[in-house]
């Protein structure tokens, strides 16, 4: 379904909480909601925990994670819930691998040689080096076992945002598109918007 199929589904009058869709993402959301009570807003990422991979089938995993110890109070200690999330998920992150952008080029042609001023020359040529870092596929494992990530199992090679941001976005794939075009690549642009309009099928 298209993405503005289902978004003319809503309306402004719509409240309450975003229904989970899949048994994943409900899981998911269980393992978060204990993991906020059981290491406090202090120690708690909330994005983390929707990355993470399953290492085994999620009946396997839900059993599992009902099985932790809890402490006094109800919560799971932090030692089990740890232990429970090195046991089971894969890190956050592994479900991308990298791959080398194939027409990078060093000192792009187009915008920078008509910047005159070396320093900002210098420093425009580490920012455009970043693309080299930020290339990634969808590993072979999630194409493999699909049910067990959140990630789409997306065909392309495309470029994530950095940082704690490891996987592609849809919002962030539009300003992607138009600095890659800008920087350096067509080919890299054929492919993310290939997978861009992947999101739309």
């Amino acid at each position: 379904m298209a993405i503005t199929e289902s978004l003319s589904n809503c309306s402004s009058s719509d409240t309450g909480p975003v229904i989970p869709t899949t048994p994943l993402v409900t899981f998911l959301e269980r393992v978060q909601e204990a993991a906020l009570k059981t290491f406090n807003e202090t120690n708690f990422d909330p994005k983390l925990y929707v990355d993470l991979s399953l290492k085994l089938d999620l009946s396997t995993t839900e059993k599992a994670f009902d099985e932790v110890r809890k402490s006094a109070n109800g919560s799971l200690s932090v030692e089990g819930l740890k232990g429970f999330i090195e046991k089971y998920f894969e890190g956050a992150g592994n479900d991308m691998v990298y791959i080398e952008p194939v027409d990078f080029v060093s000192e792009p042609e187009g915008f920078l040689p008509k910047v005159e001023n070396p320093e900002v020359r210098a420093w425009a040529l580490e920012v455009h080096a970043l693309w080299k870092n930020l290339s990634r596929k969808v590993s072979d494992e999630v194409h493999k076992r699909p049910e067990l990530n959140t990630i789409l199992p997306l065909p392309e090679q495309v470029m994530i945002p950095g940082s704690r941001f490891r996987e592609v976005y849809y919002w962030d794939s539009y300003w992607v598109i138009r600095l890659v075009l800008l920087s350096f690549s067509l080919f890299v642009f054929n492919k993310s918007s290939s997978t861009t309009t992947t999101f739309e099928t």
